[in-house]
């Protein structure tokens, strides 16, 4: 009865679409006629294992396919900046498809695929339809490498198997009893690495991953309902030395979505290169066939406002430049990118009030300084950042100082230009801030505890751009 009364907590707590069969129980086809039970073994649940599946009393000499329950879907984003929180619908997969015996008997083999954690159902189909069901509890697994390294060493958390629902969704990683951020994998089918990087002193640190609603670390899980789920424990060996990290960088972006170029003159093109950068970037607008000696308006698209005043925010236009022709028709254009938010702009050429192409460019977060960078306790430190983005997925970053969350910073409401104030603090040595993509806010209907926290797992499940971390090193000096 242990996996059916986790799973009755499961569907209470989470969204309406769950409905997977209860694991061992003879599910009802509509028509009175009970299912035969599938039996599954295997040694541990979790994705890659082998599974053996076994029935009897099965048509003789038919083909059986097996059916693995599951969902598909994940974080959502409407209109490129609203955040809409994560979405699943129900589904199958096929694991396969076997041959049942002369004597009626199912022997097969397949392996757990790569999926979310939780009940799944595992249905055997003969001529389209099921005769044989039971489930599977996919259970996470965690592994972190390296487990020794100076101060600076990037720590990689791997995660399979994390849910879709609510309560196996999230898990949280503590270092040291402090919270560094949490570890999901909603769209990414349950797989997922969390990033962090080794602090100090020298010498061994507990890092314990905790589950938890809404990605608060739940300390008495020996006591929840769902206490049979991981909590694993790993140690950390913090060595003497130094990384080849420098004291200020960013981590590389990866390459940005942009829309389609449109271009409303017949047999026109236009391009841009290149298409992402930090503001300031110097790039090239190329076109063709644009009608000879005429003078277009390139215009830039952004968005200003604030979600803070209650005032909202609009898209606003700005001129930044007069284009003339060739006799040709061609265009080569050299343009400078503004100072602005991060993320999506529309680079528009007019004729008059006519739009008659439009391309884009993305602004990527870059780091302007870091000033000082060492000092004695209580020495004041400034961070300044350019192109902070703006929309709801983007436009914060949650710091965290050696490993404990600090807070998080906007960048909207001053155009993507974010100047940070703190002290240093600790024993002497080196100190890093990290400074980790977060989500500003959530659907009104959901709670927001989950946003506003370093999201380790930036990399791969981050909703929309995908946007990287930014990472800094102060020396705490003897004064």
């Amino acid at each position: 009865m242990r996996i059916s009364a986790a799973f009755l907590f499961l569907f209470v707590a989470a969204c309406s679409v769950e409905q997977a069969t209860e694991p061992g129980k003879n599910a009802d086809t509509g028509s009175n006629v009970p299912y035969k039970k599938l039996n599954l073994a295997y040694d541990k649940a979790v994705v890659g294992a082998e599974v053996h599946a076994a029935c009897a009393d099965l048509p003789p000499g038919k083909t059986v396919e097996l059916q693995w329950g599951t969902v598909e879907g994940g974080w959502v984003v409407e209109d490129y900046y609203h955040f809409k929180g994560k979405r699943y619908k129900e589904t199958t997969a096929s694991i396969g498809k076997f041959n049942i015996d002369s004597s009626g008997r199912l022997d097969a083999r397949f392996v757990i695929p790569e999926d979310y954690g939780g009940v799944h159902e595992v249905t055997a189909i003969v001529d389209g339809k099921p005769v044989a069901q039971n489930g599977i509890e996919v259970t996470q697994s965690f592994q972190m490498s390296p487990a020794s390294g100076p101060i600076g060493t990037p720590i990689e958390l791997k995660v399979t198997g994390l849910g879709w629902r609510t309560m196996e969704s999230t898990w949280v990683v503590n270092w040291d009893n402090h919270a560094v951020g949490f570890v999901s994998a909603a769209g990414t089918r349950g797989s997922a690495v969390a990033r962090f990087r080794a602090v100090g002193p020298i010498g061994d640190h507990p890092i314990k991953v905790y589950s938890g609603y809404q990605a608060q670390s739940y300390l008495n899980y020996e006591q929840a309902p769902n206490a049979y789920l991981p909590r694993p424990e790993f140690t950390f060996h913090t060595s003497a030395g130094r990384t080849a990290a420098s004291a200020a960088y960013v981590e590389p972006y990866a390459p940005q979505p942009v829309p389609k170029t449109e271009v409303q003159i017949a047999n026109a093109k236009l391009a841009l290169n290149p298409t992402q950068g930090p503001a300031g970037t110097r790039a090239l607008l190329r076109g063709d066939g644009f009608g000879s000696k005429r003078t277009l308006q390139l215009v830039w698209q952004t968005f200003e406002g604030s979600r803070v005043s209650g005032n909202g925010f609009e898209a606003r236009e700005k001129v930044i430049g007069e284009i003339s022709t060739a006799s040709n028709g061609k265009i080569e254009f050299p343009l400078i990118i503004p100072e602005d938010v991060g993320g999506l702009h529309g680079l528009a050429l007019r004729d008059g009030e006519k739009t008659v192409a439009l391309t884009h460019f993305v602004i990527e977060t870059s780091i302007v300084s870091m000033t000082p960078m060492s000092g004695p306790v209580g020495t004041p430190i400034t961070i300044h950042l350019k192109g902070v983005g703006w929309t709801e997925y983007d436009n914060i970053y949650v710091a965290t100082y050696d490993n404990a969350y600090m807070g998080y910073v906007c960048g909207f409401n001053s155009h993507g230009d974010v100047v940070i104030n703190f002290t240093a603090s600790g024993t002497p040595g080196e100190h890093l801030i990290d400074l980790y993509p977060g989500i500003y806010q959530g659907p009104s209907t959901e709670p927001q505890l989950l946003y506003r926290q370093p999201q380790l797992t930036y990399a791969e499940d981050h909703p929309g751009n995908k946007i990287p971390a930014l990472h800094f090193k102060f020396e705490v000096i003897y004064r």
